[in-house]
């Protein structure tokens, strides 16, 4: 699982509205601002400043305010992050020399996805403790306990009584202690949390608030050999790739479609519907359709919501989503994200998905859009269990750190956050399936799709 392609497309400073509202948004003149304008968003901890088409991204708490990051504002309304202050190398390892912040139209900033965070005119930043860059140990700790502290969305489901983790480690901390002590009390703190998609960008790399599970680190060193197997064991003929090799597709022995989604780390879409439409001409003869998503790193939940379009007869709610705005239980109100039926479209008799530990993030989000339609069964085993966008945050040191700060649900209202969406059907590969070239779940596949309309 790489996660650079989660940081890369989920640094989304996100959203609640619907999509409706977004496209309404859209239409819109972007905002005069060639006076300066402060915005504070509701919950996710940021204040914009704009002058002209110059933007300044602060991350705050109740009692800090740290600069985060400069861009720019388009004539359409679009914002974009340049730079996140003295991070040049982290961006550039990630090969983000910009970020999509979303459109910014008279208070309301919407993302790709159409979700909107809605933030208020304030007439000066806020005076708070702790203001600026700082090498200061005990300041820095006390900017990460507090934003986890207002925004992290689960700590009912963690179970960890965080109030009790800063009486355990703050004592740890004082003037004296070294850059690395300090990462090393952070890194103790938040793997307690054991979340997904919190991380910590250490100068030797990323430190990750979850611990791997047997399963994913089975899939993550055994997916090149499966990925192998299948197109030399079950495809007829070569396969074919759109988007840098995230969209594999070709035809089975039997004559099914197989469709493999690696990636959804693509924000452009029209590089994504042209994709899918070539994609649509070529599997036109198919009727019956298999998706595998078990090597799916993540990316673009919007994405997702296109290849669900692909089947989908009308418009059906694929999840609902929120983010944090207060206490640990008070949220937005949930935001229903739908599918809308693709301009091109598949005329599919059966669909099975296939899922893994290693479906993660959009991938499962993708899943649970999918898993909504009609005809379509899930098989193989739990997602992974990364649902909430990434929230980026920066230390007074300049240190950059991510949490989960929303909360996404199926259809039906459940939260599938570090528990994983489910299959309808379990099916487990093993070591030995594979070292025989053999893959149980795409027999299962293979077979659910004989079964008639």
């Amino acid at each position: 699982m790489k996660v650079l392609i989660a940081i890369l497309t989920l640094l989304t400073f996100s959203m609640s509205g619907t999509y409706v509202q977004a496209k309404e948004n859209r239409k819109q003149p972007p905002p005069a601002a060639a006076e300066r304008q402060l915005w504070q968003s509701k919950g996710y901890g940021h204040i914009l400043e704009i002058e002209g088409q110059s933007v300044k991204v602060y991350s705050y708490t109740k009692d800090s305010l740290v600069p985060f990051g400069k861009g720019n504002i388009e004539n359409n309304g679009d914002i974009y992050i340049n730079e996140i202050y003295d991070n040049t190398k982290s961006q550039e390892q990630l090969n983000a020399p910009r970020f999509p912040m979303g459109r910014f139209v008279n208070g309301s900033l919407t993302d790709g996805l159409g979700y909107v965070q809605h933030l208020k005119r304030i007439d000066n930043l806020p005076k708070v403790k702790y203001n600026g860059f700082s090498n200061d140990p005990v300041q820095n700790f006390e900017v990460f306990w507090q934003s986890f502290e207002e925004n992290f969305s689960f700590f009912p489901l963690v179970k960890v009584n965080w109030k009790e983790v800063y009486k355990e480690y703050r004592p740890k901390v004082g003037a004296s202690t070294s850059e690395k002590e300090l990462e090393d009390i952070l890194t103790q703190m938040f793997q307690k949390l054991n979340d997904g998609h919190s991380i910590i960008f250490g100068k030797k790399g990323m430190i990750f608030s979850k611990s791997k599970v047997e399963r994913e680190e089975f899939f993550e060193a055994n997916s090149k050999s499966m990925q192998r197997n299948v197109e030399d064991g079950y495809m007829k003929g070569a396969v074919k790739s759109k988007l840098d090799g995230r969209i594999v597709y070709g035809q089975t022995k039997s004559g099914d479609a197989y469709i493999k989604l690696i990636g959804f780390d693509e924000s452009d879409p029209q590089k994504i519907d042209q994709a899918l439409a070539e994609m649509v001409q070529d599997l036109a003869n198919c009727r019956n359709f298999m998706i595998d998503m078990r090597f799916n790193e993540g990316g673009e939940d919007f994405f997702g919501l296109k290849i669900a379009g692909l089947f989908a007869e009308k418009r059906k709610l694929a999840y609902a989503k929120q983010a944090r705005t207060g206490g640990y239980e008070q949220f937005s109100k949930p935001t229903q994200v739908y599918i809308e039926p693709g301009a091109k479209q598949f005329s599919a008799d059966n669909i099975v998905v296939l899922t893994s530990p290693i479906t993660v993030s959009a991938g499962e989000t993708g899943t649970m859009a999918l898993k909504a339609l009609d005809k379509v069964t899930v098989i193989g085993e739990k997602t992974c269990g990364y649902f909430s966008d990434m929230l980026l945050k920066l230390l007074p040191n300049k240190q950059i750190f991510s949490l989960s700060n929303e909360r996404y649900t199926s259809p039906d209202g459940t939260n599938y956050e570090q528990r994983g969406l489910p299959p309808d059907e379990k099916i487990m590969i093993k070591q030995a399936d594979i070292d025989a070239g053999k893959d149980p779940v795409m027999n299962r596949a293979l077979e659910l799709l004989k079964k008639k309309p």
